[in-house]
């Protein structure tokens, strides 16, 4: 198996220099970093991550925080994650935790394994508590628009406000809303942003017309019973998420209510399910897919050059036009 002297010796450099290139490739003069690439790859060296902490002080680890990993949601941010760490040839270590408390000991936990980088998919940590742990590290933190520092965010009223206007266009007056969780922000977003374009048209949302609890596919069952038995006359309902959207076809079917004909039907999707639901359903795409990588390689592209300056940035939302509504005009 080839070591770093024989990589050193190939190349003609130093092992500083071969370290260097694997973890600060951006300090490297170009023909340099060429011929020791070169050489890696003759060699098929592979690096000791333990040797390269030891020589560089640096890990070659870049930590991931996430709530959960019970949906396909959060697996589709770790599996988009991990892509773009491995081909940079770093490793990605990921915790899970739930709650401010859990973040934090997750997030020290992090720091003590002396991660080079952090992505934190965080609902609870503030930047003072993400500081100590992080110091001058790079950190980017994904969906959270109202976080101090960087961060890759999506608009969750705005897209609320389009989803529901879609329902307004075709005619739509009376229109229920599924949402997701009361103690989420985001998920406050959602509903707060269909409210708005409901109000703006000059219609009204009844509280009843309204669920919040979850975006799972019972709670979207359960939600959609409740609507239609205390509001009969519902033509439209938009559900925040696409599980929750699931299990409201199932429970409109079950009540026999057909869709678009009776029902009309638009759903948040992050991970390309409303595409094979039975209609299509209309969507509005929130990209976790694109907010986990760009996030990726906003750390990455530091780690390489830490001249390099990272900022927030905002990923747009997109639709994914189904069947599912009906002109009501």
């Amino acid at each position: 198996m080839a070591t770093i002297i024989d990589v050193s010796r190939l190349a003609n450099v130093s092992r500083a220099t071969v370290t260097r290139v694997l973890n600060e490739p951006g300090k490297v003069k170009e023909a340099t970093r060429i011929r020791v690439e070169s050489a890696i790859k003759e060699l098929n060296y592979v690096p000791s991550f333990s040797a390269r902490s030891l020589v560089s002080k640096n890990s070659g680890i870049i930590g991931l925080l996430l709530p959960d990993n019970k949906s396909g949601f959060f697996g589709s941010v770790m599996s988009a994650i991990h892509k773009k760490v491995n081909s940079s040839g770093k490793m990605l270590m990921v915790l899970e935790a739930q709650g401010l408390e859990e973040e934090c000991r997750a997030l020290k936990s992090l720091s003590e394994i002396n991660c080079d980088g952090f992505i934190l998919y965080s609902r609870n940590l503030t930047v003072d508590t993400i500081i100590p742990y992080t110091k001058n590290k790079p950190v980017v933190v994904i969906d959270r628009k109202d976080i101090e520092g960087t961060s890759v965010y999506f608009d969750h009223f705005k897209a609320g406000f389009e989803l529901a206007q879609i329902m307004i266009d075709a005619g739509h007056e009376h229109i229920a809303v599924v949402a997701g969780p009361k103690e989420r922000k985001n998920s406050l977003e959602r509903l707060n942003g269909c409210r708005e374009a409901i109000e703006v048209a000059g219609l009204n949302l009844p509280d009843s017309m309204i669920a919040q609890g979850s975006y799972d596919n019972r709670f979207g069952m359960e939600a959609t019973n409740i609507i239609m038995k205390n509001n009969p006359n519902t033509t439209a309902i938009v559900y925040c998420g696409e599980r929750a959207c699931a299990g409201g076809l199932k429970s409109l079917r079950m009540l026999g209510i057909q869709i678009p004909e009776q029902v009309s039907v638009a759903s948040f999707d992050s991970y390309n399910l409303t595409e094979f639901l039975v209609p299509h359903v209309e969507s509005i795409v929130y990209p976790v897919t694109e907010m986990a990588e760009l996030a990726a390689d906003k750390v990455i592209s530091q780690l390489s050059n830490s001249a390099t300056e990272i900022q927030s940035e905002q990923v747009n939302f997109y639709f994914n036009h189904g069947d599912s509504i009906r002109d009501n005009h």
